[in-house]
């Protein structure tokens, strides 16, 4: 019996020892750590079904938020809300977007739930190419921005498009005036699919 009563709380102690940490990641995966160090550019960690293997990095500019193994969690990500990220998403396309094929339409997006609709509009506001709708919390893959030449940038994912007739997987591509502005968009937008998700 005795014997019973010491085994016990050895066997709690060596459960709550061990507290899992999850790591959500901005491109919408996330994976099980024992975290080892956050560092200033990076964090780095051991798998948690490995936890006597090596120590693995990771850039803190790719991880959203940390869940620690007690509950508590740490945002990485620059924005915390959602109608923050939207208003910022919608202010930077609104304000440097332009049509892909007519560089004298400009862009004007609006939020629809999760969804993105993204139309071009003429000078006057009229739309002349009304967008479809796009799914920010179900985003696919994000593809590093692609800038050409008088600052043009691309702007690129893979999500679902809905248009009246179907839903559908395809790439969106949102065309802008500004690198720095479109890397903020981005950037933006990994973070509210992040939200989303979760």
């Amino acid at each position: 019996m005795k014997l019973q009563i010491y085994i016990l709380p050895l066997l709690l102690m060596g459960i709550s020892g061990y507290s899992q940490d999850k790591v959500l990641k901005k491109n919408g995966t996330s994976f099980d750590a024992k975290l080892v160090e956050i560092g200033s550019s990076s964090i780095t960690y051991k798998e948690s079904d490995n936890l006597e293997g090596p120590v693995h990095s990771i850039d803190k500019s790719e991880i959203y938020q940390i869940i620690y193994g007690n509950g508590k969690s740490q945002t990485l990500g620059k924005y915390k809300t959602t109608d923050e990220a939207r208003h910022f998403i919608l202010s930077g396309i609104n304000e440097y977007g332009i049509d892909r094929d007519r560089n004298d339409l400009s862009l004007h997006a609006e939020f629809e739930g999760d969804h993105i609709k993204i139309n071009s509009v003429n000078a006057k506001g009229r739309v002349v190419h009304e967008g479809d709708l796009w799914d920010v919390s179900k985003v696919v893959a994000f593809h590093k921005l692609s800038q050409r030449k008088d600052n043009i940038t691309y702007l690129n994912m893979v999500t679902y498009k809905t248009t009246k007739s179907k839903r559908e997987l395809s790439k969106l591509v949102i065309k802008m005036t500004d690198y720095k502005v479109a890397a903020d968009v981005l950037e933006a937008i990994k973070d509210l699919h992040c939200m989303l998700k979760n």
